[in-house]
């Protein structure tokens, strides 16, 4: 009786899973694959699909994808793709980028309002880990009631008194 070799799609592992590094840092991840086919060719890209950003490299033999100098838009998720006549599969593996806060408020002040007009402040805050938000009033430990909409924290008040935003 002669047996065929069992032909199955090449299978796939990547060191680290998962990645924390700091903006301005830098991270690789090795993809590793056992296929009883050969050749095996290995793509790197983004999970969503989209093109791999310039500060993404690939090493000479595919296997080792290195991110110099995150940014922040090089967090996400990245696939290492093996290819063969067997098949294909993949291994994800996870990039966390964190960068400092950011805090923008709309309108810019100082403000000044009338005693008894009403005035809303938006304060727009991006960092990773994602900031808290707390409102204060300048001079008093009260805290003041604010409303999140779409990533912006609102605070509406009846008073001439400056306002802060503080991460």
């Amino acid at each position: 009786i002669f047996l065929l070799p069992r032909h199955t799609a090449p299978v796939v592992t990547v060191e680290p899973r998962t990645a924390t590094i700091r903006q301005g840092e830098s991270v690789s991840y090795r993809c590793q694959v056992k296929s009883n086919v050969q050749p095996v060719q290995l793509e790197w890209r983004r999970a969503n699909n989209q093109a791999l950003p310039d500060n993404v490299k690939i090493g000479p033999d595919g296997s080792v994808l290195t991110v110099a100098n995150a940014r922040p838009g090089n967090h996400g998720q990245y696939r290492c793709v093996a290819i063969s006549a067997a098949g294909r599969s993949f291994a994800n593996v996870v990039l966390n980028v964190k960068y400092p806060s950011k805090v923008q408020l709309t309108p810019a002040g100082p403000l000044l309002i009338r005693t008894g007009e009403s005035m809303a402040v938006e304060c727009h805050v991006t960092g990773r880990p994602r900031p808290t938000v707390t409102w204060k009033r300048r001079g008093s430990t009260l805290q003041l009631v604010t409303q999140e909409i779409n990533d912006a924290h609102i605070i509406k008040v009846k008073d001439k008194r400056k306002k802060g935003c503080q991460t």
